[in-house]
């Protein structure tokens, strides 16, 4: 062969199948043919009557005296004094008890919560006369303990 000759020779390949012959045993399936849809029926409801309603007076929202929030927070402090930081919380919650007191002295229609600021007083003085007690104690028993060696 020379350099100017083509190669028009082609391998022998098998024929490419027709894709509308079905291979294989099974026909064919059918596309499924829709039912026809039927509308609903139209069902006519009686117009109802018109109904009108007397006007009501609107009465405004009563809006109540308001708890002071550095009550609660005051008796907060007083409680959480019995478990963390306990000489701290409960002058915190002593001189949060008296800024209550002015402040609902101040307004006394618009804010309430003298029974938390009467309670949160009672907690932290009792805790405070406590804690003087145990370290009362405690020194003297340090004292004690240091004299008698």
């Amino acid at each position: 062969m020379s350099k100017n000759e083509q190669v028009t020779e082609t391998p022998d390949l098998p024929p490419l199948p027709d894709p509308n012959v079905p291979v294989g045993g099974e026909p064919p399936v059918a596309a499924p043919v829709e039912a026809p849809t039927v509308p609903p029926p139209v069902v006519a409801y009686p117009a109802q009557p018109a109904v009108a309603y007397p006007a009501q007076p609107v009465a405004p929202i009563a809006v109540g005296p308001r708890t002071e929030g550095k009550a609660v927070a005051a008796l907060v402090c007083a409680i959480l004094s019995w478990f963390i930081g306990p000489i701290v919380l409960a002058i915190v919650a002593l001189v949060l008890s008296s800024s209550a007191e002015k402040a609902i002295d101040a307004t006394p229609a618009e804010l309430t919560g003298r029974g938390l600021v009467s309670g949160a007083r009672w907690v932290a003085w009792f805790h405070l006369v406590l804690a003087a007690m145990v370290i009362a104690f405690l020194s003297a028993f340090a004292i004690a303990l240091w004299i008698g060696r």
